[in-house]
């Protein structure tokens, strides 16, 4: 085989913080974590998925999580993906499958026919796992099916599979109808899942440590809230370049006290910032979101050359995975487990009722709305990644929804002051595509081209408005 091809090695992208440019490291040690875990047997391993909802349980009974899609993305970002992909193409499996899993599926096949882990492997590779969660979460097929494929070659490793639904948005029926249903059976997969963990690790729940991670984490969703929200500020001390490093301890610490350090540092770093008038950019000319997809993990120094442009980005929709817990009327309950369950259905559906509010708004289109108002966003942009079809399927769609309310026509609107003035809403869009870690499917010259394209977009706006 041909696979142990690497490509060129990747610029590094240059970060606007001090706490995105640590983000490497910290990875690099939690995966270094596990590998020592397995080889002195400190822990009991879980392979597992982000957004998972569980990993306060997991911290409770001293299982060390494997974040399957992280490494994939490690693989990606190191350009370091190909010879695991084409593995998993050997094995049968098309290429349009989602790519963070053929790579793990083809390095687990790899790691399991030479009985050790593959030669040069990103950061010392993936440590074999005790046992595997499977969430699939109504957002990911590919979550319900992974594992038991990678199963083929280790089949002396169960798997747990779990199902943590929420109520789809109805315009014409209030949501909480329903919401004590979803409660019950969420409440009832994860106490299957502690013991599921019980009888995988011979220890018994303490409940009193579950607690104290679970305030742990509740003071973790407000402290980034209230981190990222200082990004409103112009200049915007931080974009979305930095944020793909950032959502690390969000997605993969959760419950962890490294974690809350982290974003007390990061929110004391972006008030100095912003005291000095520093911001991602030199020259803020443009304020952009990262309206959706998840990124090209080997192109995200695309984001410097968009800085290069004068164009910043203060907030994204992907990977911003807490909102405000004031804000969700959540039930009290002195149960970690009923509060696990409360929270997360807190989460999801958190847009509900302004998009209901909206005559022919979606959840998903009302956050786009409200961001754009708060953070006073020019242009959107998203990404198409081929392989993801489920997380990445409705963006277009949202985009059409929101050009029918941000339309390129002058409108009256409500000033500062209480007159009337006239001003254009459009909010320009731009949807690059390629891949999450199949730098197959990207060209950097057509993904410059676009950016430039869009940057002329938004300064001909700029231009009619002013006219």
């Amino acid at each position: 085989m041909t696979e142990e091809k690497k490509e060129k090695k990747p610029q590094k992208r240059m970060t606007a913080t001090k706490a995105a440019a640590s983000i490497g490291p910290m990875v690099k040690e939690f995966i270094a974590g596990t590998n020592r875990a397995r080889k002195e047997g400190t822990h009991k391993l879980a392979y597992t998925f982000i957004v998972c909802h569980h990993e306060e349980i997991l911290r409770a009974m001293d299982v060390l999580p494997v974040w399957t899609e992280n490494f994939a993305g490690v693989c990606g970002a190191k350009r370091d993906a190909e010879r695991f992909l084409q593995r998993a193409e050997s094995l049968g499996l098309s290429r349009s499958l989602c790519t963070y899993a053929l790579c793990g599926i083809g390095y687990d096949q790899w790691r399991e026919e030479l009985g050790e882990t593959p030669p040069d492997a990103p950061w010392g590779g993936q440590a074999r796992p005790d046992f595997m969660i499977e969430t699939g979460q109504i957002l990911c097929d590919p979550r319900s099916k992974w594992y038991q494929a990678s199963q083929q070659f280790m089949p002396d490793i169960p798997i747990y599979n779990m199902d943590l639904p929420y109520p789809l948005f109805q315009r014409d029926r209030d949501h909480r109808e329903v919401l004590g249903y979803y409660h019950r059976y969420i409440v009832k997969e994860l106490r299957g899942l502690i013991a599921f963990l019980e009888q995988q690790t011979g220890k018994k729940m303490n409940y009193d440590r579950l607690s104290e991670l679970v305030d742990l984490s509740d003071r973790i969703w407000n402290l980034v809230h209230e981190t990222y929200e200082l990004r409103r500020a112009k200049p915007s001390p931080m974009g979305t370049g930095d944020a793909m490093n950032t959502m690390v301890p969000m997605n993969f610490m959760m419950a962890t006290q490294e974690c809350y350090n982290f974003f007390s540092d990061l929110k004391k770093e972006l008030e100095e910032k912003i005291a000095g008038g520093e911001g991602e950019v030199d020259e803020e000319k443009y304020r952009l979101m990262w309206g959706g997809g998840l990124p090209a993990w080997y192109a995200l120094n695309d984001f410097n050359y968009f800085n290069s442009k004068g164009a910043s980005f203060p907030v994204e929709t992907t990977y911003r995975m807490v909102m405000p817990l004031d804000e969700m009327d959540l039930p009290r309950t002195n149960d970690p487990v009923e509060h696990l369950a409360w929270r997360w259905l807190g989460y999801w559906t958190f847009w509900y009722d302004k998009a209901r509010r909206r005559p022919g708004s979606e959840p998903d289109v009302e956050r786009l709305i409200n961001w754009v108002e708060d953070y006073d966003i020019d242009g959107i942009v998203v990404h198409q990644a081929f392989s993801c079809r489920t997380w990445h399927v409705g963006l277009i769609w949202q985009l059409n929804q929101l050009a029918k309310i941000y339309k390129p026509i002058p409108v009256l609107m409500i000033g500062t002051a209480g007159q009337k003035e006239k001003t254009n809403r459009e909010v320009p869009s731009l949807i690059l595509e390629s891949d999450i870690i199949d730098i197959t499917s990207y060209s950097e010259i057509d993904t410059r081209n676009k950016i430039d394209a869009f940057i002329e977009t938004l300064e001909s706006v700029r231009a009619n408005r002013a006219a």
